[in-house]
């Protein structure tokens, strides 16, 4: 039995901006036709338009409906490609591309066979705000919305709205003025069997001003089959005994914890915090495992290090030509720099980095450094080479490798860091799973960049320190550093003593009697580009009013807001 259900992909908000040069890639010449939303002005562009089919025009009459303002464009980009279903529709108030004071555009995506709207995007310079909109006036227009374009008994198949997320975004007129929008995401997910999917569903973009300026929607047809059922999974109650044991939560340091999302910013005061956090994202519902594991884990090899201090420093294009020929043998005189000026939007302090890019001449090597703005300290470099090379056996181990990447670390590693952690990058599939089309897997290596990396994490009276961390790649080949990252610190900061701290046991109790209580949701996975036929079920907690953890000098248990406040 199959179903027709939406899905979205992965939302970023820049994914959804199709600037009008990626959008004339995608459509194709031919013929036009005259639609209610033309003008006169709409048969200047004539040659660039292909017919719109009629289940699209019917959505978008309806959408217009709905969204008065587009009315009033022109219909000035219409097609897509002859192997996609996707059919784009690109709007705006004038036939040229020069900005203007008046401008408004807008680009929309649908099934080209169903007339389905799965996508449409607004940029208008009469909505530009810097002001972030309300949750309440974000979660109210979009669920006004989706009630009004799916109707009431087609709201049903969305659940409660979830993930609010803030964007902003700006650009630079030929005046040098900036025109900047902040919007307030809400997503919605499908249900399926009364159960949410993460990360599928609806998805909308709000401004302060109430308009809906983003939309995503997807439909894909899933196999209701092959769905696990909500009746295979283990009681709630076995599950929570299995998953919050002592091996379940983590004791860690954060030199810079903020009140806001864990993330420590020049707007937000930070202090050092001792934490216990619980681990489990994701429980496989009918088995009680670790579902979906990733991300970076201790591999309990430590390391001393006697670190020298030493800095690396450059305020200027010319002290990063010399700082890559000190440490990469680089002829200075060869390349060029260039200094990337990204707009600081006007709601957030100065942005406190800085990036350069570096070329040589014949264009073979490209280096990119990024370094302290106000005080040039270098937090990362990296060295590519534009050469094919063939792939070669390494001519130098591992062991050795983590000897060069040590060394490195012990001559720039901040004065703090006496004992380093090595981590290892966890995947979510060990194997490849019996769902994947083997024979559609690109070819691989052990590592496509000839490269070894580590990564490590300071250590304090044992306990890791999770802001404070490093990287460092060396060549397979030459056995040099090749790439880095290096935590430097804002200010120096006394960590806190971990005698007389509460037990795990205590933090554990404390965690469970303030988090939400778990929750069954569908996943998809995903391997290389291939999507699983069916998705997991799965528990996990419901963070979308915040994460929290316990301070382990207090006991106390601290919640941690995922959004701004409302203003």
């Amino acid at each position: 039995m199959k179903r027709t259900l939406p899905l979205t992909a992965l939302f970023l908000s820049s994914s959804l901006m199709l600037a009008p040069s990626v959008l004339a890639e995608e459509v194709e010449s031919g013929a036009t036709q005259a639609t209610s939303t033309q003008t006169a002005k709409a048969t200047e562009t004539a040659e660039a338009l292909t017919p719109i089919p009629a289940a699209v025009q019917k959505t978008m009459d309806r959408l217009f409906t709905l969204q008065p303002e587009l009315k009033k464009l022109n219909i000035i980009t219409s097609g897509g490609r002859e192997d996609s279903q996707r059919f784009l529709v690109g709007l705006s108030d004038r036939p040229e591309e020069k900005i203007k004071k008046e401008d408004m555009s807008a680009y929309l995506e649908f099934d080209r066979n169903t007339g389905d709207l799965l996508s449409f995007d607004i940029r208008a310079t009469a909505w530009a705000s810097e002001k972030l909109p309300s949750r309440q006036l974000a979660q109210d227009t979009a669920e006004r919305f989706l009630t009004e374009w799916f109707g009431t008994e087609g709201r049903k198949q969305f659940g409660k709205p979830t993930r609010y997320s803030d964007f902003g975004s700006a650009t630079r007129n030929e005046d040098g003025s900036i025109v900047s929008w902040r919007t307030c995401s809400v997503e919605f997910p499908l249900l399926l069997n009364g159960i949410p999917i993460e990360n599928k569903g609806v998805r909308l973009e709000v401004d302060s001003l109430g308009h809906i300026t983003t939309y995503s929607y997807d439909p894909v047809d899933v196999d209701t089959t092959k769905i696990p059922k909500p009746d295979t999974a283990l009681p709630i109650e076995e599950v929570i005994k299995n998953m919050t044991t002592a091996d379940s939560i983590s004791l860690n340091y954060v030199q810079e914890q903020s009140g806001k999302d864990g993330q420590a910013s020049e707007e937000t005061k930070t202090k050092p915090v001792l934490r216990y956090d619980l681990d489990s994202r994701y429980i496989h519902a009918q088995t009680g495992k670790k579902a979906l594991d990733t991300g970076l884990k201790p591999t309990g090899t430590k390391t001393v290090l006697y670190p020298k201090g030493q800095t690396l420093i450059a305020r200027s294009e010319e002290e990063v030509k010399q700082l890559l020929a000190k440490l990469f043998d680089i002829n200075s005189a060869t390349g060029t720099v260039r200094v990337y000026q990204p707009i600081d939007l006007p709601w957030q302090k100065e942005r406190r980095y800085l990036d350069y890019q570096f070329n040589t001449e014949d264009g073979q090597v490209t280096a990119h450094v990024t370094t302290d703005k106000k005080t040039g300290h270098v937090y990362s470099v990296s060295l590519s080479t534009n050469k094919e090379q063939k792939k070669q056996a390494a001519r130098i181990t591992e062991e050795q490798a983590f000897t060069v990447a040590r060394d490195f670390l012990e001559t720039y590693a901040d004065s703090s860091a006496t004992e380093l952690e090595l981590q290892q990058k966890i995947f979510e599939e060990p194997e490849i799973p019996s769902w994947v089309d083997k024979s559609k897997l690109p070819e691989m290596t052990d590592d496509p960049n000839g490269t070894y990396s580590f990564y490590f994490t300071k250590l304090h009276q044992g306990i890791p320190v999770q802001d404070h961390s490093y990287h460092v790649s060396i060549d397979k080949q030459t056995g040099k550093v090749v790439s880095f990252h290096l935590f430097t610190p804002s200010k120096k900061v006394e960590l806190p003593d971990s005698q007389n701290i509460v037990t795990k046991e205590e933090a554990l109790a404390t965690l469970i009697k303030h988090r939400p209580p778990l929750e069954l949701k569908y996943t998809w996975s995903w391997y290389m580009g291939q999507q699983a036929p069916a998705p997991l079920l799965v528990y996990t907690w419901d963070n979308s009013d915040g994460f929290g953890y316990v301070d382990a000098l207090t006991g106390e248990y601290i919640k941690e807001p995922i959004d701004q406040e409302d203003e």
